[in-house]
């Protein structure tokens, strides 16, 4: 999985975050099922998903701070 860059983030809009948040909760819930019964074995691609969400909510919540002040 291609890891996002702070400016690609930092260009999309509030619901195209909210969107993005969305789809790799679901993707890393499948990936999640997809270890768990034998299917896959790349533990990578589970670390790459979790660090893609994290950057997409640590946007979302810079946002939220940014528009407080």
């Amino acid at each position: 999985m291609k890891a996002y860059k702070r400016e690609e983030l930092g260009a999309l809009t509030d619901e195209e975050l909210e969107a993005r948040e969305k789809q790799l909760r679901e993707s890393l819930f499948k990936t999640r099922m997809k270890l768990a019964v034998g299917q896959m074995s790349k533990v990578a691609d589970i670390m790459a998903t979790k660090r893609n969400l994290a950057r997409v909510l640590t946007t979302r919540r810079a946002r939220q701070i940014a528009a407080k002040a």
